[in-house]
């Protein structure tokens, strides 16, 4: 039964969402970005507790990056609905990570249930991703935060939406098409 623990606080990221969402577009991110930072660390928590302890399961190998995806998703999607990001630059993020979702369900489809490893670059998207989050909650909570570090975070989001999407269609790309064609 201990076992369970990564999966219970993968859970507990899961039900994170709705009151980060719901205070993003409230206009309380002081609150919203403690459940985030609480959220990012319990990702933290699980993953080295199903590695260190060897609790890991399958239903943890699925949910897992199914809660990450679901909490950047709602998190992208708040900001788009109280104004806090350009519009545009959520689509951008919508399309890639639709691409993406696209093509990994073609992989799985061609190849046998055997799913495409994800790219350092779609790491570092990631990564970038949450850093802007950050930033936007930082700032409505903190207004003396420079709004030039909103820009460099977003620059540094364009940039591996573009390089990570290269990369897999690239990659992955060429394999679904030969299977194709």
């Amino acid at each position: 039964m201990i076992s369970a623990i990564p999966n219970l606080i993968t859970g507990i990221r899961f039900i994170l969402v709705i009151p980060i969402s719901i205070y993003i577009y409230q206009g309380n991110e002081l609150w919203a970005l403690i459940l985030f930072i609480i959220a990012g660390l319990s990702d933290g928590l699980d993953g080295y507790l199903a590695r260190r302890y060897n609790w890991c399961s399958e239903f943890g190998k699925f949910a897992d990056p199914l809660a990450d995806k679901c909490l950047i998703i709602a998190t992208l999607l708040a900001f788009a609905f109280s104004g806090k990001l350009p519009i545009w630059f959520v689509y951008l993020m919508l399309s890639r990570d639709g691409i993406i979702l696209i093509g990994a369900i073609m992989h799985l489809l061609l190849f046998e249930n055997k799913q495409a490893p994800p790219n350092r670059w779609g790491k570092h998207y990631t990564g970038w991703t949450i850093a802007l989050f950050i930033i936007v909650l930082l700032q409505s909570a903190l207004p003396f935060i420079p709004i030039y570090l909103e820009w460099i975070a977003m620059a540094g989001v364009i940039f591996f939406i573009f390089l990570s999407l290269f990369n897999y269609l690239n990659q992955e790309g060429r394999l679904i098409f030969k299977k194709i064609l």
